[in-house]
């Protein structure tokens, strides 16, 4: 098969176009905000002296990572840029290149996909060499580039000598399994992992950016010993087989400890497992990492820096709101301030912060906890869900006798939550009177910013959304789909949210019962934002597609 590249027949511009590569790589990564002028002008005259390529010499003065000088060629050269790892090369594509064509030209057969050949490498393929794997191969082959670093690793692992099949039986063979799914789930972001034993399989999800995606199977007689694995690190009863199990392990890698919740669930074929991750390096730090607006953060700010009361958190399970109010209790704690929390469970350990701990076996509870609180001189409580009566009473007690109360509550929208205080029996007159301010939120994916086009509305669309035209700057946009979103179009999540501070009409409202609706009327004539209107500021600003807030607001 003949290359189509014009230059392919000409050294002389190929070996023009290569040196034009060169010269780029520098200002490439200069306008990415990579490098510096002064580090660029520093790293060329050490190359000068030793001759070395710019990016070795980058690499070795610390300014850029291997990643960074990849990332950049592949930009360059209009290459899909990869971080290949051995768990996901794609073993039938191996045979297609012996070892050492591999370790001379850097490279690494990666998958085959619609009948092509995907290469790692660390530079583009010359047309020489190109031509020659599809003649060798049969098949077109398809250039990406990648980091040398990373290809050699992978090229020591799949070609390790006399490496064999994993026994699944030997019990290296399953801690071995159960921490490549673990460092498999890190490195794609998942939330959540999913081990679901079923009549002949032992299936693997994950869910990332809030949806399950399967990942494995594998036979179901290694399910017992998986689950079993799980349930020695998590320090569970592994004889216990019959009941539901919740305990908590953490997972080391690269020199950090991630921590992990575990749930196990007894069902007809055996057990389930489902992993929470909780990543220290994925948690939000401040409310624009959220996904606030200006105004939003300027009124909630407002709000949880008022001397007494209750805000609170109003959203369904899997909304953010735990991420949420940690990221607001950092925006609170100061030397000044004794912030005390009630959790189940305490997900995140936040230094200066009281934490405890809800353990139902030692008789912790909230409403327990709450009044053990209350003689510990708090300024600030955090309440991680107000489930029942009791503990309700006492947070509006607490924020009566000069307390701000931060808590979460299980409503769709944020005026809901106030019926939903009453509804558990709660005094109308105390709910109006201590309830400060509300937020809602849902989680939203994102456009991966590596493959999002732009997108023209029709009229239908746009009336949908409540618009005639597009508003001036507005940039409709969609993910097309691509490997570094798993051809899904979409990466990462933020919250569309709904906040209100609890206006006069809304606590009249309150105390003559009214229904969600009306408390809602009067929110909306207050100044409230809606869900669906904060994210169509998103829609317009091109950071997440119009199907997907349609999605999540569940507007017909």
């Amino acid at each position: 098969m003949m290359s189509n590249d014009p230059n392919s027949r000409n050294p002389a511009a190929l070996k023009k176009n290569r040196h034009q590569g060169k010269q780029r790589l520098g200002q490439s990564l200069v306008e990415e905000g990579l490098l510096k002028d002064a580090q660029l002008e520093e790293s060329l005259r050490v190359q000068t002296r030793t001759r070395d390529l710019l990016g070795a010499v980058l690499v070795k003065l610390g300014y850029v990572s291997p990643d960074d000088i990849a990332r950049s060629i592949a930009k360059i050269h209009g290459l899909e840029f990869l971080e290949p790892d051995p768990a996901d090369i794609d073993e039938g594509c191996v045979k297609y290149m012996a070892r050492p064509l591999a370790e001379r030209h850097t490279m690494v057969p990666v998958k085959i996909e619609n009948g092509s050949l995907y290469i790692a490498c660390d530079s583009p393929l010359t047309p020489q060499i190109q031509g020659n794997l599809q003649r060798m191969t049969g098949m077109p082959v398809t250039a990406c580039i990648a980091s040398a670093s990373r290809i050699r690793g992978v090229l020591k692992e799949i070609y390790a000598p006399n490496k064999k099949p994993v026994d699944l039986s030997e019990d290296t063979a399953i801690i071995q399994l159960v921490d490549n799914l673990l460092e498999k789930a890190v490195r794609e972001r998942a939330s959540d992992i999913h081990i679901e034993t079923k009549r002949e399989e032992l299936g693997v999800r994950f869910r990332v950016d809030g949806v399950l995606r399967h990942i494995a199977g594998h036979p179901a007689r290694i399910g017992p010993p998986l689950i079993s694995r799980i349930k020695v690190l998590a320090n569970l009863n592994i004889a216990e087989k019959r009941s539901p199990q919740d305990g908590a392990m953490t997972f080391g890698k690269n020199g950090d400890a991630m921590d992990i919740r575990v749930s196990i669930l007894p069902n007809i074929f055996g057990e389930k497992a489902v992993l929470r991750l909780l990543s220290k390096e994925d948690r939000r730090n401040n409310f624009q990492s959220l996904g606030m607006e200006d105004d939003h953060i300027g009124l909630f700010k407002s709000l949880i820096t008022k001397p007494h009361g209750i805000i609170l958190l109003a959203s369904p399970t899997g909304s953010g709101k735990s991420t949420t109010l940690y990221v607001t209790l950092q925006h609170l704690k100061s030397e000044q301030i004794n912030i005390t929390t009630v959790e189940d469970p305490v997900e995140y350990k936040i230094d200066g912060i009281t934490q405890v701990q809800v353990d139902q076996a030692m008789k912790v509870t909230f409403p327990s906890a709450l009044r053990s609180i209350l003689r510990q001189d708090p300024d600030i409580i955090m309440i991680g869900e107000i489930r029942d009566k009791a503990t309700a009473d006492i947070a509006l007690q607490a924020a009566l006798t000069g307390h701000l109360v931060l808590a979460t509550i299980h409503t769709n929208d944020a005026p809901s939550a106030l019926t939903r205080l009453v509804d558990m029996g709660c005094e109308p007159f105390l709910v109006s009177s201590t309830v400060r301010g509300i937020m809602a939120q849902r989680l939203v994916r994102l456009n991966c910013t590596q493959c999002k086009a732009p997108i023209t509305p029709s009229k239908e669309d746009l009336a949908r959304f409540g618009l005639e035209a597009l508003p001036e700057h507005a940039a409709w946009t969609r993910g097309q789909g691509c490997r570094q979103c798993r051809n899904s179009g979409y990466k990462d999540r933020i919250a569309v949210c709904e906040i209100c501070a609890v206006t006069r009409e809304m606590q009249q409202a309150v105390v003559k019962n009214a229904s969600s609706d009306v408390i809602r009327e009067a929110a909306v004539r207050g100044g409230m934002r809606t869900l669906f209107q904060d994210g169509v500021i998103k829609v317009n600003k091109g950071i997440i597609a119009p199907e997907e807030l349609m999605r999540v607001t569940l507007l017909e």
